[in-house]
This record gives structure tokens, sequence and C-alpha cells, in this order.
């Protein structure tokens, strides 16, 4: 058997990787890095619900997680898709051509 200080300490360092999220978030430098630093909320929203059913022995939380879960996915395609200037470079074409002649 787990000890219960087990799943307080894991939740705990779970906790401080939301904070790293939020200061990724919050100092970005592009928005590609604050979408990946709320996609991590998600993620770290599950685990720690997760963890609390484990501790409680309550499958119910389970399924809040896996709903959690979805939503974080379909919260991700969103801010994708609503994303400054999504979708403006094709994936086969350079993003970045060089002056340079080829060698």
């Amino acid at each position: 058997m787990i000890p219960v200080n087990f799943f307080q300490l894991a939740s705990l360092a779970i906790l401080c990787t939301l904070l790293l999220a939020f200061i990724r978030v919050c100092r970005g430098p592009t928005a590609e890095d604050r979408l990946l630093g709320i996609q991590s909320f998600g993620t770290v929203g599950t685990a720690v619900v997760i963890l609390l059913s484990l501790e409680e022995g309550r499958t119910g939380f389970l399924d809040v997680a896996l709903i959690m879960a979805m939503l974080a996915a379909v919260t991700v395609i969103t801010f994708t898709r609503i994303l400054p200037g999504a979708g403006d470079v094709d994936p086969g074409e350079d993003p970045a051509p060089s002056s340079e002649p080829p060698a």
C-alpha cells in the first residue's frame, strides 16, 4: 500500500509544474509558447484529479479526469484555429527562403 503522503507530495510536485506553465503563458515570447502553457493547464489538472481519485478511492473522479482531458484537447484545437497566422505557411514550402543562390 502506498502511503498517503506520497499522493500529497506527488500532487505538490505536479502543481509546481503548473506554476512553470503559468510563467510560460505570461512571458511568452510567442503565441505558440503560450498555447503550450495553456495545454499544460489541462494536463496538470487531469493529473491532479487522477491523484485525488487514487488517494480518496473515488472512481467517479476518474470520469471527471477523462472529461477534463477531452476538453483540454478541444481547447487546444480551438486556440490553434484562432491563433494569429495559423495556416499561413504551406507545409511543403520553406517558411524563410534565403537570399543566397543555391550551391
